[in-house]
């Protein structure tokens, strides 16, 4: 089990953060996990959370998430397959 992402905390984590895009009628045009976790006491404490978009024309998502320690970063293929 992953350790949780905040700076020296050494509790396991099973909470994944994910970033969704919805269409309006709430499908996903994607919706990848960030590969990072948070554990039971840090996910229920609450977050200032900060994000910035970077468009690009590779037809992946890239997510870097970090508070304060190593960066969790993942990326992805859009697949509208897979999620329609």
């Amino acid at each position: 089990m992953p350790h949780c992402l905040i700076p020296n905390c050494t509790n396991n984590a099973e909470h994944n953060l994910g970033i969704r895009c919805r269409r309006p009628n709430t499908t996903a045009i994607w919706a990848p996990n960030c590969d990072a976790y948070l554990c039971d006491d840090h996910a229920d404490q609450g977050f200032i959370i900060d994000i910035t978009l970077t468009p690009n024309d590779s037809g992946l998502i890239t997510t870097n998430v970090s508070a304060g320690g190593s960066p969790a970063s993942r990326t992805t293929p859009i697949n509208h397959g897979s999620i329609e």
